[in-house]
């Protein structure tokens, strides 16, 4: 591909994007830690590091969802949820997964 079409090609990816994250807060739904329990967010810092592991907080690209980076139990893998999903319920949940 020549390097103009590569950089066209990435400008409309990123326009998608930014299309995508303005519906987004348009529409109320974004990902906030914030709003998020502080407790729980805690506790599975605890639990997660006491097992050997490590926690990583962050949001998409486009700051449209949350993304929860997870090591320590096998490959490295990134969880995404939405803002529409309680992210409570995912932290409790995984919690409970590393306290076994």
């Amino acid at each position: 591909m020549h390097e103009s079409a590569k950089v066209k090609a990435q400008d409309r990816r990123v326009a998608k994007n930014e299309a995508k994250r303005r519906v987004t807060y348009a529409q109320g739904n974004t990902a906030d830690w914030e709003s998020a329990s502080h407790e729980l967010i805690a506790r599975a810092i605890g639990v997660i590091s006491r097992a050997g592991g490590a926690v990583r907080f962050g949001y998409t690209r486009d700051g449209g969802a949350y993304a929860i980076g997870i090591m320590g139990d096998g490959e490295p893998y990134t969880e995404y949820i939405r803002p529409t999903e309680s992210v409570d319920e995912y932290l409790t949940a995984l919690i409970a997964q590393w306290e076994l």
